[in-house]
């Protein structure tokens, strides 16, 4: 975050805000959603193509990233992939083409949500704020859940299965402790997607995205795990 400074009545007061790291090729959309983004209360860091985006993500340590699909240098999905190799940094991913296939890679390549153009930048707005309370939620509370090999510290977010941790996103962290906070209990996909997005609509592919990005971490541990199980036709449960 940064600190802004703010005067009243001769006092100072300095006001935490939120770095988004805005990475496009389009610069009049990018200079259009850093003002929308500004308004909205948001320090904004600019790039216009992947090569300066990655530069400004290592040197910045934004609070979170939005960045188009496609653009020169390196295109979004290898940026995140590369954003996600040590980093758990919200990424919300713009794309201009309507494919599902489109959407679900940069799911999987670690992207916690995305945009379709052409957008409002309300609805920008409000996923970038949805996906900065993901990261909030749990926020100093102590509450700490264990689980036969599953340890879940959710003011920390570590996760440990045995004795190594796994690096999970805030999105993947809060579907992994919904499950687990309730063993043997059918969570519907529509329960599930209300929880981690709010009133923001996602599709269900999406969700089922996620719960593999969590299995796929999870295995990657221990080739074993097969907690988190699959309820045909009605959604997902970690094992009792």
């Amino acid at each position: 975050m940064s600190l802004t400074c703010s005067a009243s009545r001769g006092n100072v007061r300095w006001v935490a805000k939120h770095k988004v790291l805005l990475i496009d090729d389009d610069r009049g959309l990018v200079d259009m959603l850093s003002m929308a983004l500004e308004d909205a209360g948001f320090a904004v860091e600019r790039a216009h193509d992947g090569k300066s985006g990655w530069e400004w993500f290592s040197a910045g340590s934004p609070d979170l990233v939005v960045l188009d699909l496609v653009m020169p240098e390196i295109d979004g999905l290898e940026l995140c992939r590369r954003i996600r190799e040590n980093h758990t940094t919200p990424v919300v991913m713009l794309t201009s083409r309507d494919d599902e296939m489109d959407k679900v890679l940069g799911l999987d390549m670690g992207a916690d949500d995305y945009v379709t153009k052409p957008f409002s930048t309300r609805e920008l707005i409000a996923r970038v704020r949805a996906a900065l309370r993901r990261v909030s939620m749990g926020a100093g509370s102590a509450e700490v859940l264990e689980i036969r090999r599953l340890r879940l510290d959710r003011s920390k977010r570590d996760v440990l299965v045995g004795e190594t941790r796994v690096m999970l996103t805030a999105t993947e962290f809060e579907l992994l402790w919904i499950l687990a906070s309730r063993p043997g209990h059918v969570f519907d996909r529509d329960k599930l997607m209300s929880v981690l997005y709010g009133d923001i609509v996602v599709s269900e592919r999406t969700l089922d995205t996620f719960v593999k990005r969590v299995r796929r971490k999870l295995r990657a541990v221990e080739p074993s795990f097969d907690e988190l199980e699959t309820v045909r036709s009605v959604g997902y449960r970690y094992k009792e």
